[in-house]
């Protein structure tokens, strides 16, 4: 426990070095080394949280997000990117799921999980139409229905 501690310490502070050098995006990033430290230290307890659901579904969307630009239309691209979209449709539908009754009750809950399912329904749309651009229009509106999700709920 003290070492999982100390090492968010360490990270906390390498980030507020970055974000005083105006590095805002290598902060950002570096700040996402404290969630895997944490969800280590549940994990290792045997504790599961709705935000290690969240964790997955984001760890997925990164993937695609960063798969974007390399997409070129081919058959090829597109068969391989429909695996990764059945992923990303398998963790969105675990967020329904694992929610607990209370988030589900919530009245913000529900229409944010939705955008997050209707983005990923747009995803798969685009691949099945076989048009790179639709698809790369689609990854990029992947990030927004989660952020809103997760600013409330992660």
């Amino acid at each position: 426990f003290a070492r999982s501690l100390a090492q968010v310490a360490a990270v906390y502070e390498r980030a507020a070095q970055q974000i005083g050098d105006r590095r805002l995006a290598d902060a950002h990033e570096t700040l996402e080394q404290v969630r895997d430290l944490i969800a280590g230290l549940r994990r290792r307890n045997d504790v599961v949280v709705f935000s290690d659901h969240m964790n997955a579904y984001h760890a997925e969307m990164e993937h695609m997000l960063q798969q974007a630009q390399q997409v070129t239309g081919s058959s090829r691209d597109l068969m391989l990117l429909m695996g990764r979209v059945g992923t990303l449709e398998y963790l969105a539908r675990r967020l329904r799921s694992e929610a607990s009754a209370a988030l589900l009750r919530d009245p913000e809950f529900p229409p944010l999980l939705d955008t997050v399912e209707a983005s990923v329904a747009a995803l798969r749309t685009a691949v099945l139409s076989q048009d790179a651009a639709a698809v790369r229009a689609a990854i990029d509106k992947l990030k927004g229905p989660y952020s809103r999700m997760f600013l409330r709920f992660g």
